[in-house]
């Protein structure tokens, strides 16, 4: 495994103190009136196995995803449902294989795509692997073209805005732009908080466009929108959902819940069906 030096990276994430916006009233009803040993775990959406299955043999990537049927049973083709607690199941066995993390970020996108109040997976299949014609460039790829830090991250769970860093960047050195492909804020950040779930003590949760926009919208200055989020911008958001779980005496994930169901709420109030108001700034249209 790769040793990447740790002093190098920290000067890259550190982060200041900046001002929390106060919790919303709104927020703190909603959270504390969740069930959250059950709220998070069993969000859940349906995929179409058949056709994630069928892009993944045509694009010549050797996994099949499978997913719960509607009576707990394993299905294998047609429609299933894929909840977070998989996605945590997941993630606790990509710490024993590259294969395995592969398996759990295809699963934490097939969640993402189905998820009808999120984004951030490309339209069509994402593809984690280096083209090969960059392949001979890159020291850290694995013989099917997965850049390593996609299994080595685990090791850095306890530093959330470094783990992030190392899937958007690679390792440091001049390799800049060299992360996993394919991966933005929000995938990269599910994967992250899947593997944190058996992994890491730091509380790590998702960051999506709308919970972006409902951050804004309570009095966040940090980023105007998801498209200027950084690997430490990346930190300070988690900062502020851990400073209002903590206030709220409730889990980061269920905030983070709270955030995203907070935008289509206002939003579903406001815009017309249909209209460019449904996405949030930084987001695709849906």
């Amino acid at each position: 495994m790769l040793s990447y030096p740790r002093d190098n990276l920290r000067s890259m994430t550190t982060t200041g103190s900046r001002p929390v916006p106060d919790l919303p009233s709104s927020c703190l009803t909603w959270c504390r009136a969740q069930p959250p040993a059950l709220l998070v775990a069993d969000e859940y959406v349906e995929i179409d196995l058949d056709l994630w299955n069928l892009r993944l043999a045509e694009r010549g990537v050797d996994l099949r995803l499978v997913a719960g049927g509607p009576d707990g049973g394993r299905v294998e083709s047609g429609n299933g449902y894929l909840r977070r607690s998989d996605l945590w199941a997941a993630g606790r066995r990509a710490r024993g294989s590259l294969e395995e993390s592969v398996v759990a970020l295809y699963m934490c996108a097939a969640w993402l795509a189905g998820h009808p109040q999120r984004s951030g997976v490309r339209r069509g299949l994402p593809d984690f692997r280096v083209p090969e014609r960059d392949r001979p460039a890159w020291r850290s790829v694995s013989p099917h073209g997965y850049p390593l830090v996609l299994h080595e991250v685990a090791d850095w769970l306890d530093a959330p805005a470094e783990a992030m860093n190392l899937l958007r960047n690679g390792a440091p050195y001049g390799r800049a732009g060299r992360g996993v492909p394919d991966l933005g804020f929000p995938l990269a950040s599910l994967y992250l908080s899947s593997l944190g779930m058996a992994w890491s003590e730091q509380s790590i949760v998702p960051v999506d466009s709308a919970g972006v926009a409902t951050l804004v919208h309570a009095g966040w200055t940090e980023i105007d929108s998801l498209g200027r989020m950084t690997p430490r911008r990346y930190q300070r958001y988690l900062d502020v959902i851990s400073a209002w779980a903590d206030e709220a005496a409730v889990d980061p994930l269920v905030v983070e819940m709270w955030l995203v169901r907070d935008w289509h709420d206002r939003r579903s109030m406001v815009a017309p069906t249909g209209s460019s108001a449904e996405s949030p700034p930084g987001g695709r249209p849906r």
